[in-house]
């Protein structure tokens, strides 16, 4: 059967033609899924009878399933895990701010990009998310929230390891006539996939773009990240460099504070080298303490001292806020439980 919720209208209008429909159900479809957010087609009451029974037969709208929702206590925080039609499991976060309200997907079911740190990549990829998965996965966080404001890409799996699916993705939930989400208000983060940067700059989604750094120095980037082996972080900063030219779009440089491994003061001074200058911004983000990898949360007086001596040294650092610490808010955390 066919997705139809990864389709535009003009792709759906082709697919009616081959079964006879008159034109302009075509955007009823996508509007019944994208505006109303409709996951069946029972539900599609502007439409025939026949119809809806026809359409059932021939297409599919990928469906996303709520397994288990974790509630924080210390803040909004919700993390979902959520079941795929193939009975594979993924997670998802919402997080409520004041002045908007964001989710964090997943793109892939595991990973294979293999960080020591990262809960997301202990079983390896299973398989991609499709871009229909991926906006079902959207709406049903918005059925359950309410309409959110901001999307960041950065959840289980490398998205641009999933180009073709997140490209799609992205080109519905922004279509005008349907969610019509901004692209400023989408995020997608990866750990250095250089020449897919690339590819993205030139395809002109213009989404904020955040690069999984966490170490200014070859050596030790590639002890920790096996993407590091493969692409220099100097092939990487000119990457990032072509895609603020392109779409004039800040890159945002995560970097996650390991205390007395990544935040010394040669850190200081190979982040100083590599970024000083440039229209960058660094989010430095307090380590989430996994079963694999034996290093403790770092103190809050070490994250501040850190970015005293990046700011000092003229570079543009932040501290993101920790949400949903008592919920294993570090990504794959909660699947992995699952699994067990």
């Amino acid at each position: 059967m066919i997705s139809i919720n990864d389709k535009n209208i003009s792709q759906i209008e082709d697919l009616f033609k081959e079964k006879s429909y008159q034109k302009f159900r075509a955007k009823q479809v996508f509007h019944n899924i994208h505006v109303n957010r409709i996951n069946d087609f029972e539900g599609m009451t502007d439409l025939p009878l026949k119809m809806r029974e026809e359409l059932k037969k021939d297409f599919k709208i990928d469906s996303v399933k709520l397994l288990e929702t974790f509630s924080s206590k210390l803040d909004s925080t919700k993390k979902y895990l959520l079941e795929l039609d193939d009975k594979n499991i993924i997670e998802a976060v919402y997080m409520d701010y004041k002045d908007r309200s964001t989710i964090c997907i997943s793109s892939q079911v595991g990973c294979r990009m293999g960080c020591t740190f990262c809960a997301s990549t202990k079983n390896g990829l299973v398989r991609n998310m499709t871009a229909s998965e991926l906006i079902e996965e959207v709406y049903l966080l918005e059925r359950l929230n309410g309409p959110i404001s901001n999307i960041v890409i950065m959840g289980i799996g490398e998205p641009l390891d999933n180009f073709t699916n997140i490209e799609k993705f992205i080109e519905i939930i922004t279509d005008p006539k349907g969610r019509n989400l901004s692209h400023r208000s989408i995020t997608l983060s990866t750990s250095g996939l250089v020449p897919q940067i690339y590819k993205l700059a030139d395809t002109k989604l213009d989404v904020n773009l955040a690069v999984s750094l966490h170490y200014a120095d070859d050596k030790k980037r590639a002890k920790f990240m096996p993407i590091a082996k493969k692409y220099s972080i100097d092939q990487l900063i000119k990457a990032t460099d072509y895609y603020f030219d392109q779409t004039g779009r800040r890159v945002s440089f995560e970097y996650v504070v390991i205390d007395k491994v990544n935040n010394l003061d040669e850190d200081v001074e190979n982040l100083h080298d590599l970024l000083f200058g440039k229209n960058v911004h660094i989010n430095l983000i307090p380590l989430n303490p996994i079963e694999e990898f034996k290093h403790d949360k770092p103190k809050m007086s070490a994250l501040d001292e850190f970015k005293n001596k990046l700011s000092r040294r003229g570079l543009n650092a932040t501290i993101r806020k920790s949400m949903g610490q008592d919920i294993d808010a570090s990504c794959g955390q909660l699947r992995n439980n699952y699994a067990r």
